[in-house]
């Protein structure tokens, strides 16, 4: 019975706790809708290059965005909440304004069940119309002033890169219409180099820019319109304008270069006698240091003299090397009359049967296939001159009118592989020009020499000429470096 009690008043106490919590939530007033923005009253839109606008929108109720619909030129996204979400971020674009006048829309962010609304101004300005007639003259090198025209429809303003030159007015205010201004632009004193300075006109989106330029102290080459010199070696002039007093040098000592007063530079190339082209640049620079870090340049290039045949191989310092090979052969591009072919060695290396030639091919075949031919036979125990062959109509070079010619002089191994240079002179005789005398040099000293009937006196005949190794009994071990191949004309 005291458990039954017990047990009722247990229920009943559960009842009326229950009842106070109906009452307390049904006596509850209802939490208010929230919206919040945390855009601004007013945006300014550029007119060519538009920029996006974003802002967010937080809510607990939905919202939308009005206001914008009639302007085609803009587009808000969102414009209104999601299902999912009433917490947003808000881009809007804006496309370019292409009129003279500025446009503007008010839109209105509202929340439904609520009071609560936000408007934001946006305005986009007008289109910019900037024309500018630029300075046309250089600036004195004492300083003047000079004027030109900016027409602009918006706010403008006027700036140089460099402070030297100044602007009156340097900036000017714009209502819509095209106002035309004449802007005084001034130079100060120029004691340098002649200068230049980039102008910049801004107005909204629109800039303009030109480039002005002053008068000063000179410094540089002019009407430089070859560069190119002669492989077989050139003297050249180059004009200098020069308001100071300067000096020159030069980047590669094959060549040789001379101040000639104050307004030229004499430039002095040589004969080409390496494999590779080569490179010169001369450069001029004033005598004081007061000018700052100032120079005039000008790289002139020359060719090679020679083609290269069979198995040569051009090294990086510019030097060849020759190895035995069918017709491996070092060329003269223009071939020779009178002169001295100087071969200076690098690396040499004879093998026991070794054979290098010198040939001048003078003139066509005659009837019997043969042409005259001067040259040098270098090889183990001797080295030889030797004329033979026959001008076409004419009798063979031996002076007593045998068929050839041939003087030889012994020479060992050793002395092969220690050659470091190689001649042979082609002149005429003194005081007989029918008469023509070889020379050859080894490591500058006569070793054989001898005198033929003269192939090129009375024509204007020139010689096919080349040095090689002979490939009818040299073997493989047999290779050379020649690291210069000069030629000396001599006159006829």
């Amino acid at each position: 019975m005291k458990t039954l009690f017990k047990t009722a008043v247990y229920l009943f106490a559960l009842l009326m706790a229950g009842s106070c919590v109906l009452d307390k939530i049904d006596s509850q007033p209802a939490t208010d809708p929230r919206l919040e923005c945390d855009a601004l009253e007013s945006y300014t839109i550029q007119a060519n290059k538009p920029q996006d606008i974003s802002f967010r929108v937080s809510a607990t109720t939905p919202w939308t965005i009005t206001g914008f619909e009639s302007a085609s030129w803009l587009s808000v996204e969102p414009a209104s909440s999601a299902v999912s979400s009433l917490s947003e971020d808000i881009r809007i674009k804006a496309v370019a304004n292409p009129n003279l006048d500025d446009r503007t829309v008010t839109i209105t962010i509202k929340g439904e069940n609520t009071d609560i609304n936000y408007t934001v101004k946006l305005t986009q300005l007008r289109k910019g119309k900037l024309t500018v007639t630029p300075i046309a003259d250089d600036f004195s090198a004492s300083g003047n002033s000079q004027t030109f025209k900016v027409e602009s429809n918006l706010d403008w303003a006027v700036s140089a890169a460099d402070e030297w030159l100044s602007f009156s007015p340097a900036k000017g205010t714009g209502d819509g219409s095209m106002k035309a201004t004449n802007v005084t632009a001034t130079a100060s004193a120029n004691e340098s180099l002649t200068r230049s300075t980039t102008v910049t006109v801004t107005s909204g989106d629109e800039i303009f820019e030109f480039t002005a330029t002053q008068k000063g102290q000179s410094l540089e080459f002019t009407d430089v319109e070859n560069t190119e010199l002669d492989s077989k070696g050139q003297e050249v002039i180059l004009n200098v304008d020069a308001t100071m007093d300067w000096t020159v040098s030069c980047d590669n000592a094959d060549f040789t270069v001379t101040k000639e007063g104050n307004d030229k530079v004499k430039v002095v190339a040589p004969w080409n006698g390496k494999f590779a082209p080569r490179t010169v640049t001369v450069t001029i620079k004033p005598t004081s240091s007061s000018y700052g870090d100032v120079s005039s340049s000008v790289t002139l290039s020359q060719d090679i003299n020679f083609k290269l045949e069979g198995n040569c191989e051009v090294l990086s310092d510019g030097s060849v090397k020759v190895t035995e090979g069918e017709l491996s052969h070092i060329v003269l591009k223009d071939g020779m009359r009178y002169g001295k072919v100087i071969l200076t060695m690098g690396d040499v290396h004879f093998a026991e049967k070794a054979e290098m030639w010198y040939v001048n091919v003078v003139g066509d075949k005659d009837a019997d296939g043969f042409s005259a031919q001067l040259y040098n036979w270098l090889t183990v125990g001797k080295t030889r001159v030797r004329a033979e062959g026959s001008i076409a109509g004419g009798h063979g070079l031996r002076i007593d009118k045998d068929s050839y010619f041939s003087q030889d002089y012994s020479i060992t191994l050793d002395e092969l592989n220690a050659m470091k240079s190689y001649e042979m002179d082609i002149y005429p005789d003194s005081e007989d020009p029918t008469h023509l005398h070889m020379d050859f040099l080894y490591n500058g000293e006569v070793r054989c020499a001898g005198e033929c009937m003269n192939p090129f006196y009375g024509n204007t005949l020139i010689g096919s000429t080349y040095v090689g190794p002979y490939t009818g009994n040299t073997t493989a071990d047999t290779w050379f470096v020649v690291k210069s191949f000069d030629f000396v004309a001599i006159a006829e």
